[in-house]
């Protein structure tokens, strides 16, 4: 359960989901802009950094734990590529579109620019889920 491997990729995982997401939102925030209806965020003073890392780190063990049990102990970039893109219709895609059908905070092509991002991170993150588990096991 906290073995070597799983440790070394949950950690790898967490700097990659802390750090990038916040990047891209940053560089990314005029794009976004115009199709917010309402604006939901907190101001950057009012941010729980605590709960955002704790939650972060949470997310990142769970997804390697569950990859390195999806893939049956081969850990092959393959393998950690589908199973992001699996993680990501799971929890992306569906929640998108359940989130334009009840919220009017933002407009379709803000949940489409979402869903493709976030997609992307799953994918990107499985693979060093994969590659990290490969070298540490």
């Amino acid at each position: 359960m906290f073995s070597k491997s799983t440790i070394w990729s949950s950690l790898v995982v967490f700097v990659f989901f802390y750090i990038v997401p916040f990047l891209f939102f940053k560089a990314a925030e005029a794009c976004f802009e115009e199709y917010i209806i309402i604006d939901i965020t907190r101001p950057d003073a009012e941010y729980k950094i605590g709960w955002l890392t704790l939650g972060i780190l949470v997310m990142s063990y769970a997804f390697v734990h569950m990859f390195q049990k999806w893939s049956g102990g081969i850990f092959s970039n393959k393998k950690g590529f589908v199973f992001g893109l699996w993680v990501s219709l799971l929890v992306v895609v569906s929640m998108s579109l359940i989130r334009y059908a009840t919220h009017s905070a933002f407009q379709a092509p803000f949940y489409i620019l979402d869903g493709i991002f976030w997609t992307a991170m799953y994918a990107i993150g499985g693979v060093f889920a994969a590659i990290v588990s490969r070298t540490t096991s």
